[in-house]
């Protein structure tokens, strides 16, 4: 880290328009394009716009922070990726005149939603967070000559939903419902969120001729939080189990309240290169959950003098570690919740789809973040723990809604147990 208490941003992204958003809010932001096939990888991602722009925009910022000599001078990389949804259908860069033509006459007096996908990375210790910013763009109706002048011009044909607000096509976006800088390209407030959700001020991107106050202090405590572990056990090693809530917002619920000191047994979620949709989303309701794409686990159960339900302890490094909750993780980006949930349940308990009757889920729905519990009869395998456990027991139902176990439960999955209860009982002979 600087000495300054300067940390400097790099922008895994060619767009002049989010170079000139950081630029315009004194960042200065070194540019280092990736080469991610962003078709190939479009083509395998199942979910909606939102997924789509953080898949896109976690692979841009990983390629950069993962190559050294790229990210070379830089603390931080941002990745950024945006995609406009109208009439429920994702829409791109039109890439050429008729396609432009057609896209903004549609446009032109309605609406559309804007996502756009953000991930940053802190090179030294390898923490990443992903979140994605939303805004309702509302058109001006465009006359012919209006729509002919703007495609003549290029500007609509090679960005994402044919128009800017800040160029050329501003005169005719009459209001935006939403984030403005999301619109550009890169959301400004979602990434100061990002950043404070580490225990980082984002003034602290700011580049000279910008001052900072107490320009020779900085604050090491930061740093150390960041810089923790530099290794977890597996790539889906740190996921929460039947929620996906993180028991602490992100590096920053490892300092002590007010205090810039880590917290007495605190764990870090840095380190491991990650790979696919593993890592943190930073969700609208302020907490980060595992999983970029959603997680999704199964609860199973079986018949015996009552009605006993699979638990696991989670291992004391990982999230919530300690409680008890359903084996369960990040799902992948080509993923349905159902397969990701067979995968995660199999590692973790060397249990096979063959050996489960899946008979109804619940879903907690954050919006951008999903987690989806299967239950699933399982009456004759017997489980075997990977390093994710500190034991998978077999426990009556009861004694797990009544808080009868001899460790607490996992918050969540508390919360999820009575309508996790009700698709068991009516499963049940």
């Amino acid at each position: 880290m600087t000495g300054n208490g300067r940390l400097r941003l790099a922008l895994a992204s060619k767009s002049p328009a989010r170079l000139a958003t950081l630029q315009a809010a004194g960042f200065d932001p070194l540019v280092q394009v990736s080469d991610v096939d962003e078709e190939a990888l479009l083509e395998s991602v199942r979910g909606g716009p939102a997924q789509k722009v953080l898949a896109l925009a976690t692979a841009k910022a990983r390629a950069v922070a993962y190559d050294a000599r790229e990210a070379a001078g830089a603390h931080i990389v941002v990745g950024c990726d945006s995609m406009f949804e109208f009439d429920g259908e994702a829409v791109g860069k039109p890439g050429n005149p008729e396609k432009a033509r057609d896209r903004i006459a549609r446009m032109a007096g309605r609406s559309g939603l804007l996502h756009t996908g953000h991930q940053i990375v802190h090179l030294e210790s390898g923490a990443s967070l992903g979140a994605v910013s939303h805004a309702v763009v509302h058109f001006a109706p465009m006359s012919d000559a209006e729509v002919e002048a703007y495609v003549a011009t290029g500007e609509p044909l090679h960005v994402a939903g044919a128009f800017t607000v800040d160029g050329l096509g501003g005169p005719f976006v009459e209001r935006v419902d939403g984030d403005y800088h999301g619109v550009v390209g890169i959301s400004l407030p979602l990434l100061r969120a990002m950043l404070a959700n580490w225990g980082v001020s984002i003034t602290r991107l700011w580049q000279p001729p910008v001052k900072l106050a107490g320009d020779a202090a900085h604050s090491p405590a930061v740093e150390s939080v960041l810089a923790a572990a530099d290794g977890t056990p597996s790539d889906n090693s740190i996921d929460s189990g039947a929620a996906g809530v993180a028991d602490a917002s992100g590096a920053a619920g490892l300092l002590a309240a007010g205090s810039g000191r880590p917290k007495p047994g605190s764990k870090p979620h840095s380190g491991r290169r990650r790979k696919g949709a593993d890592g943190f989303i930073l969700c609208p309701c302020g907490s980060e959950h595992w999983g970029l794409a959603g997680a999704a686990g199964i609860l199973a159960f079986r018949e015996r003098e009552s009605i006993e339900v699979l638990v696991q302890l989670r291992a004391e490094w990982s999230h919530s570690g300690g409680t008890w909750s359903n084996p369960g993780g990040a799902i992948g980006w080509s993923e349905t919740p159902l397969e990701g949930a067979l995968r995660e349940f199999e590692e973790e308990t060397a249990i096979g789809a063959d050996s489960l009757d899946v008979v109804g889920s619940i879903v907690r729905d954050h919006g951008d973040w999903r987690y989806t519990t299967f239950a699933a009869r399982c009456e004759t395998a017997e489980p075997v723990p990977n390093d994710e456990s500190l034991a998978l027991e077999w426990a009556p139902l009861d004694d797990l809604l009544e808080g009868r176990l001899d460790r607490p439960v996992h918050p969540a999955f508390a919360e999820d147990l009575p309508r996790l209860a009700e698709v068991i009982r009516g499963a049940a002979s």
